[in-house]
């Protein structure tokens, strides 16, 4: 399941930033649900230095063969480009690129943010790595070193 392998990736990622001196605000700690519009509406209220959201992807339809990290922007790529080349410098993964998307979390966000797909829980590939805690370190430490490396090329102030 999704949360399986999300929640302790986040955690992970927090971590990181956290040990490096980075304000962390995660929308959710633990398995309880969280709207699109309150995980965007509570960056905003915050006036966060960026947004970032953290998935695993699933596709049906007997098509175990779709496997592959994605990183997704709505207005500005660099935050997903960083995060993106950080991921493929570090984590053996499928690249299947960085896109555009109008998904709700990137467009109701004021601050430059990005959508994460770690990989396909429904991989033939992926869905072994993501159960591999050493695998899901890998990926939390690359986005995390994304995000470091953003904020100290592009934070306001």
């Amino acid at each position: 399941q999704e949360k399986n392998v999300i929640l302790p990736i986040s955690h992970i990622v927090a971590d990181y930033l956290k040990a490096r001196g980075v304000r962390v605000t995660m929308t959710r700690r633990s398995d309880y649900f969280v709207s699109l519009r309150g995980r965007s509406a509570l960056a905003n209220r915050l006036r966060a230095d960026l947004f970032v959201s953290i998935h695993a992807n699933a596709v049906g339809g007997n098509r175990s063969h779709v496997n592959g990290v994605e990183v997704y922007y709505y207005r500005n790529p660099a935050l997903a480009q960083i995060i993106h080349r950080n991921i493929l410098q570090s984590v053996s993964i499928y690249d299947r690129k960085v896109r555009r998307a109008r998904f709700y979390v990137l467009r109701a966000s004021r601050m430059p943010a990005s959508l994460v797909e770690v990989g396909f829980v429904t991989g033939n590939r992926d869905s072994i790595k993501l159960r591999n805690p050493n695998f899901r370190r890998q990926m939390a430490e690359a986005i995390a070193r994304g995000i470091l490396e953003y904020l100290s090329r592009y934070r306001r102030g």
